[in-house]
């Protein structure tokens, strides 16, 4: 039983120690942004709020707003 109680007690650690860390980062950076707090390294809480969520699987994407031309593969033969 004791096995069970520990793997209950890492999973909760494991999902919401993260939580608490994104909630907190969030917090701080959002009272940076409205002059509520001083001296916060915005670069940090930001890198540390990407971290977070990388570690939940979220990341961004960028979309390719340039699209690309269908390639064609001819034949020198061809005449066009």
């Amino acid at each position: 039983m004791p096995n069970n109680e520990n793997s209950w007690v890492r999973n909760i650690l494991v999902n919401f120690v993260p939580a608490g860390v994104l909630i907190w980062a969030l917090s701080v950076l959002t009272a940076s942004y409205f002059n509520m707090a001083k001296n916060v390294d915005a670069a940090f809480i930001s890198s540390l709020v990407t971290t977070v969520l990388a570690s939940y699987g979220i990341s961004r994407v960028e979309a390719n707003k340039e699209k690309k031309k269908p390639s064609c593969k001819c034949d020198k033969d061809d005449d066009f």
